[in-house]
């Protein structure tokens, strides 16, 4: 009998390098929600501490804009889609270049959500 020449889906992304390159998989981390980033932290093959950091950050911007959606009303919930698209799309980009991603804001909350937490 012939062996299977199906590939899985975990075979055709390792045989392409995605998650070998920790740029690629810092920049995953902020595609849209709570999925990406938390796929990103167990598939990925890359520092999980630098990729944390990134991974936080999707997070919190997830987090807002979630919060945003329940007062807002219909136009103003999809400026706040499109604004939180095109803002992960060039945090992702920013990470994807290696170049540092730092918002002092997201750090103090990041912060504050730590400190309550011990």
């Amino acid at each position: 009998m012939a062996k299977s020449t199906k590939k899985t889906t975990k075979n055709v992304v390792d045989s392409m390098g995605v998650l070998n390159n920790a740029n690629m998989v810092h920049a995953l981390s902020y595609f849209p929600f709570f999925i990406w980033p938390v796929a990103m932290y167990f598939l990925g093959k890359s520092d999980k501490k630098k990729a944390m950091h990134h991974i936080k950050y999707a997070l919190l911007i997830a987090v807002a804009v979630c919060v945003l959606y329940i007062p807002l009303d219909a136009f103003f919930d999809k400026l706040v889609s499109y604004a939180y698209i095109i803002w992960s799309g060039y945090l992702a980009f920013k990470a994807y270049s290696g170049d540092t991603v730092k918002i002092d804001f997201l750090d103090t909350v990041e912060e504050k959500i730590a400190e309550k937490i011990k």
